[in-house]
């Protein structure tokens, strides 16, 4: 039977055990640093002097952490295939690329790219030839129209939402429930309705 590795013990990791068809192993920094472990675990040091065979999965929010561990993961050579709930929806001509992870509820449209270890949460959607950058964040609820483009390691708040044929720089962190309405440059944080810059980073 195939095993399965996720790399936290959190909020996303339990997520992603949810969708999965096995039990999977919960992979921690360290055994006991956590106040509730999930019941399956192995330390990071333990995984990486074993490299036990298996798929492997990040259920780590933060962009920067999950950059850290993917990258340690592919020079070891793990097998981190997408995840998909089993009830989201992803085009048959969508592109989810190696570490993403699409939630339950989420709508993938038509030639669209998710980005290598990018989150797509809840119920968000992303429609038709949209590219969304790697080692971003989708948060619950994110509409994307047609055709937006995003830089990587970007960050959209819930309830937040992109019009049609926009263009995002890197390392954009937009404010929950806020509406992006034109291009928006690279290392900014944006919020309102519409969208006003609020500080460069």
């Amino acid at each position: 039977m195939a095993k399965a590795y996720i790399f936290g013990g959190g909020g996303h990791a339990r997520v992603i055990a949810s969708f999965l068809t096995v039990s999977p192993v919960f992979v921690v920094q360290r055994l006991g640093g956590q106040a509730t472990l999930p019941e399956n675990t192995l330390s990071e040091d333990e995984y990486f002097r074993e490299l036990p065979p298996g798929d492997v999965y990040i259920g780590i929010g933060s962009n920067e952490e999950r950059e850290l561990c993917a990258s340690r993961l592919r020079a070891v050579r793990a097998n981190m295939p997408p995840c998909i709930a089993p009830t989201a929806f992803v085009a048959r001509d969508a592109e989810i690329e190696s570490g993403a992870l699409v939630c339950a509820g989420a709508v993938v449209g038509s030639r669209s790219r998710i980005g290598r270890d990018t989150i797509i949460n809840t119920l968000s959607s992303v429609d038709h030839d949209c590219v969304l950058g790697a080692l971003s964040q989708v948060t619950a609820g994110v509409t994307f129209g047609g055709g937006v483009r995003t830089g990587v390691n970007c960050f959209f708040g819930i309830k937040s939402a992109v019009v049609p044929n926009t263009t995002i720089g890197d390392k954009v962190q937009l404010m929950a429930g806020s509406l992006i309405v034109s291009d928006v440059e690279s290392n900014v944080v944006m919020g309102g309705n519409p969208a006003r810059l609020v500080k460069r980073l």
